[in-house]
């Protein structure tokens, strides 16, 4: 019965990794709008900065999802050490 305890928590442990990873995606193209966006507007003579603020904004936010990810890796891992063991 251990087994399949230590499966579920593997697979709880990789979903959550799965999750973090794929927010870190989503932050990340929506960093690279805004810069896009903000680059259309300079080009157009608009200096608007709250251009900057909404990338400082994201860019802090993936760099917490990054901690998570490290975090959710390194619960994988002690999973996987745990069921090995």
């Amino acid at each position: 019965m251990t087994a399949n305890k230590d499966i579920l928590a593997i697979d709880k442990a990789v979903d959550q990794l799965a999750k973090v990873s794929e927010e870190i995606g989503q932050r990340t193209e929506q960093i690279e709008k805004v810069k896009g966006e903000k680059y259309l507007a300079i080009l157009q003579g608009i200096d608007d900065p709250t251009y900057q603020y909404q990338i400082d904004d994201l860019e802090c936010h993936r760099d917490e999802l990054y901690n998570n990810q490290s975090r959710a890796r390194a619960d994988v891992y002690e999973k996987f050490e745990h069921y090995y063991s």
